[in-house]
């Protein structure tokens, strides 16, 4: 079950426009799924809209690339 992180970042985009709790926790049950071992989160059992963006947002900056030159030194 191998992809790579433009489709998971995809599906993360794609979780954000739902509007319906329910099917956006799926959604995010099956991301977290195509995840490796080491950035799985673990998901709580009763879980809100702000809940799962925070935990998306956590996923998208744990599998993006480093962003290079953004120092302020």
């Amino acid at each position: 079950m191998l992809t790579n992180n433009s489709e998971i970042l995809n599906l993360i985009s794609k979780c954000r426009e739902l509007r319906d709790v329910g099917r956006k926790s799926r959604l995010l049950e099956y991301i977290n799924q195509l995840l490796p071992v080491e950035s799985k989160v673990k998901l709580p059992s009763l879980i809100t809209n702000d809940g799962i963006d925070n935990l998306l947002s956590w996923i998208e900056v744990k599998i993006s690339p480093p962003i290079y030159g953004l120092t302020t030194a």
